[in-house]
């Protein structure tokens, strides 16, 4: 790691998105080695999760217990709220904060898997991605089967949202594609069924071209 590290004045917010089992952690992972090595100070963190009252409702959200799909928006929130106040701080410190899904994974899970009232969600994805301020979201889209069997050979117990149907799957898959037209300019759809090097190639370019913008 290089210890010189680089400054950006408010630091810096990348989402990384797509449905279960399409990559985007190891994703997440290969950019923060990346950009360790280029003397960036970053930070990762996870939604749900990111904060210690995250992940206690994080252990909550992913329980194999049937509820309204209203009951998981409010957990969702109440996550994001806590991680909202976190990133920026570590934004206020000049560093690149690395996100394992965002505001548009309600959206994707909820309106579109869950059945959520469309109003009602939009209006917390949108209130989410206002606060938050992502520079990128980046979702990566692969085939649903593909993605599925990639998440089952993980192994342990299927949460909550991983014990779903495939035809549930899919309708997260629209609902990503609808979150990415609605945040066009914040948001890039990175193909996940090419080799992760080229994966990762495609990721960098993205998040280089911001880290310039940025700094300029």
């Amino acid at each position: 790691m290089n210890d010189n590290h680089r400054l950006l004045k408010d630091g810096l917010l990348v989402v990384f998105e797509g449905i279960d089992g399409v990559g985007k952690t190891t994703q997440l992972q290969l950019v923060q080695e990346a950009l360790e090595q280029a003397g960036w100070p970053v930070y990762t963190t996870r939604n749900l999760g990111g904060t210690p009252v995250g992940e206690k409702l994080r252990e909550v959200i992913k329980s194999p217990v049937e509820r309204p799909s209203t009951t998981n928006l409010y957990i969702s929130v109440a996550i994001q709220e806590a991680l909202i106040e976190a990133a920026q701080t570590w934004r206020d410190r000049g560093q690149l904060v690395l996100m394992d899904r965002g505001p548009v994974s309600l959206a994707a899970y909820e309106i579109y898997g869950g059945g959520l009232d469309p109003a009602l969600g939009w209006q917390h994805v949108d209130d989410g991605m206002a606060r938050l301020k992502p520079e990128l979201t980046i979702i990566y889209e692969a085939d649903v089967d593909k993605a599925l069997e990639h998440a089952r050979q993980k192994g342990g117990q299927a949460d909550y949202f991983e014990s779903k149907p495939r035809d549930y799957f899919e309708r997260v898959a629209e609902g990503y594609r609808a979150a990415a037209e609605r945040y066009s300019t914040q948001t890039v759809t990175i193909d996940a069924n090419q080799p992760i090097e080229a994966i990762q190639a495609q990721t960098m370019q993205h998040i280089e071209r911001v880290l310039a913008a940025k700094a300029a």
